[in-house]
């Protein structure tokens, strides 16, 4: 199929398209049909024989790079086989692995779980003030590099910060790993110090998705690719969510002062929405005022209105039950449980829907960031698959050997890695002489304890006949608290069986590393079979028939302010939460044609455990008797005239 096929010429997918300025900007909204176009964009390369591995599109997640795939090839455009979609973090990986990279960088892109973390911290409290002073630090580091701070005129580290820094890096250093944060900030690092660095003129042509969530470290890393390069950069401000991971959404406003001859176009015409939702939409995000040019969607009369429905419950286990209840009927009356998307904020709400779900035995799955290592079972049976497959993997030999010990064995850990340091042994090897008693380290024995027995361990899966043994032994079937990366496990080998590319010593590795990055990035298949659960960040680029927003409460939606903050920091944060909820409403889709009119369904309850309430962090409203008196969202009210009343469930 020719790129052009359909396409009306002069029509904002065909300007996209077809435009070959070497800078473009694409303001999208939701559910515009901005994918369509950019597909389209790279099966114009294509076609017109540009080599696929020069063209690097930059997509969210890995599922918009395997559907970016998927439709070029089923276009049948030739090349479309050799074209690879990645993340910019997975890229990031990539280029940071090559031997000339760990050369020049001296660092190894082993990146640290949420849950590996805690060593870290506990080994650097004594010297930095405690454990909250360290996770202080540590986000401060992460938020400088995320920013570029560095790099500004004026910009100076305190001692404090800057002893912390140096601490911070040679635990790391010595561990061979690096934090999530740091990935981005030191293939920046490499670039930017390496202007004859061949990656900085590896592309031709890059494309950009989701621009707006990008921070500035990312966004200069694709301004260094892009040297040589012509670049797509495609977003929408009004869908800007990620401040928290420390987004730079002034960069796709302001990205047309420093590319000032670029073609500028937009996509307004709302192609995914009933009619009902886009006008509730409109009416939500136009309360926000930080908005450089505010734009309205455009509704699409043959979308049809929708099936729009608000629910108020008396108690969060009324919410939980009732949201159950209305999928089970759902499915009963026909509905594929992938047409199902529930968006909750946090697992206090998200995770009883699931068990709800569970126990009425309707498939589902959980896509929260590491839902899967959230019971320690979980972690401490990951952790030993890590180790197994590679006995250097330091972190996780620190976190094994600390897990039991007052503040993971901290002090006794530091004379462990000081006779590392100075005597040039790997802790593994460092451990198994200390083990043996040469040398006799005072403090250590809980560690030596620890050790042992994780090389008893260790021994008995190495003498299992393949890695499906070793799954089915560290996550045993019929184990709750390991049932979901059990899955996530048999999904992945399953997956490598039916390849013939990953053969020998290189299987056991392959899988970590695509069960790490599954478990990291947890992504949604193409071919969906099950209700998805999931936060309303994690549902950005999806779309389904059905949407249900769970815990539409002040407090979540939006979070609790933070009062210690300036008045103006905190309007940022609530258009920020305001925008949130804007991407929330905006996945249903309509498809009347098929009988699918778009539901979308808004639930919250009055009342809440008060232990529940406090650990999702809401400051209720009213505590008494051990429940937590809740109030609806205020964005409930600023849906608009076109948003129905709120019936009790």
């Amino acid at each position: 199929m020719p790129w052009s096929d359909r396409l009306a010429i002069g029509s904002p997918a065909h300007q996209i398209a077809s435009s070959t300025n070497p800078r473009v900007r694409v303001v999208a909204g939701p559910g515009t049909g901005k994918s369509f176009a950019m597909k389209r964009r790279v099966a114009r390369l294509l076609e017109q024989g540009v080599e696929p591995a020069v063209i690097l599109p930059v997509t969210f997640t890995r599922v918009a790079a395997e559907d970016l795939h998927r439709e070029l090839v089923s276009m049948d455009v030739e090349g479309s086989d050799g074209l690879t979609g990645v993340t910019l973090h997975s890229l990031a990986m990539r280029m940071l692995m090559r031997n000339h990279v760990l050369g020049a960088t001296g660092r190894v892109p082993r990146p640290l779980n949420d849950f590996e973390l805690e060593p870290l911290i506990c080994d650097l409290m004594a010297a930095h003030g405690g454990k909250k002073a360290v996770k202080k630090f540590k986000q401060a580091y992460e938020a400088a590099w995320s920013r570029l701070q560095h790099e500004q005129p004026g910009y100076v580290l305190n001692a404090e910060d800057a002893a912390f820094q140096q601490d911070l890096l040679g635990w790391l250093r010595f561990h061979r790993a690096m934090l999530i944060g740091e990935v981005i900030p030191q293939l920046y690092q490499y670039l930017r110090n390496n202007p004859a660095a061949q990656e900085r003129s590896e592309f031709q042509h890059i494309l950009v998705d989701e621009y707006q969530d990008l921070n500035r470290a990312e966004q200069s890393v694709v301004e260094l690719l892009s040297d040589q390069a012509h670049v797509c950069i495609v977003g929408d401000d009004d869908q800007s969510i990620y401040s928290f991971k420390h987004a730079h959404p002034d960069g796709i406003r302001e990205w047309l002062v420093v590319n000032a001859s670029a073609d500028d176009l937009g996509l307004d015409d709302c192609r995914r929405c009933p009619t009902r939702v886009v006008q509730m939409a409109n009416s939500l995000i136009g309360h926000n005022q930080i908005r450089p040019v505010p734009r309205a969607l455009v509704t699409m009369p043959a979308n049809g209105p929708g099936d729009v429905r608000i629910i108020q419950y008396p108690s969060l286990a009324n919410e939980v039950n009732g949201v159950a209840n209305i999928i089970a009927g759902m499915v009963a009356n026909g509905t594929p449980p992938g047409d199902i998307l529930v968006l909750a904020q946090r697992g206090v709400i998200g995770t009883p829907i699931y068990e709800a779900l569970v126990a009425r035995h309707i498939p589902v799955r959980s896509y929260y960031a590491e839902a899967e290592l959230d019971a320690p079972e979980a972690r401490r049976a990951f952790a030993k698959l890590k180790l197994l497959i590679n006995r250097d993997d330091r972190v996780a030999l620190r976190w094994l050997v600390g897990i039991d010990g007052n503040n993971w064995h901290a002090a006794g850990y530091r004379r462990v890695r000081q006779h590392c340091e100075a005597s040039g042994l790997t802790p593994w090897q460092a451990l198994e002489q200390i083990a043996a008693g040469n040398p006799a380290l005072p403090h250590t024995g809980g560690i030596v304890v620890a050790f042992n027995n994780l090389v008893a361990e260790l021994n008995a899966l190495e003498a299992l006949p393949d890695l499906a043994a070793i799954v089915n032994t560290l996550f045993p079937q019929g184990q709750l608290a390991t049932r979901d990366i059990r899955q996530l496990s048999l999904d992945i080998l399953a997956e490598m069986d039916m390849e013939d590319d990953v053969e020998g010593e290189d299987v056991r590795s392959e899988f970590l590393a695509r069960l790490q990055e599954a478990i990291n990035q947890p992504e949604i298949p193409s071919e969906i079979q099950d209700v998805r659960i999931m936060s309303l960040h994690k549902s950005k680029g999806l779309s389904a028939p059905v949407t249900i927003i769970a815990g539409c409460i002040q407090g979540l939606l939006p979070k609790q302010p933070d009062n210690a903050l300036p008045a103006v920091q905190q309007a940022l944060e609530m258009e920020e939460q305001r925008r949130l909820f804007y991407v929330g409403i905006t996945r249903v889709k309509a498809a009347p044609n098929v009988g699918s009119p778009g539901t979308l369904i808004l639930t919250y309850s009055q009342t809440m455990p008060v232990a529940s309430a406090l650990g999702a962090g809401i400051a209720p409203a009213q505590m008494q008797y051990g429940l937590a008196s809740l109030h609806a969202s205020q964005f409930i009210a600023e849906l608009g005239p076109a948003a129905p009343q709120a019936i009790a469930g």
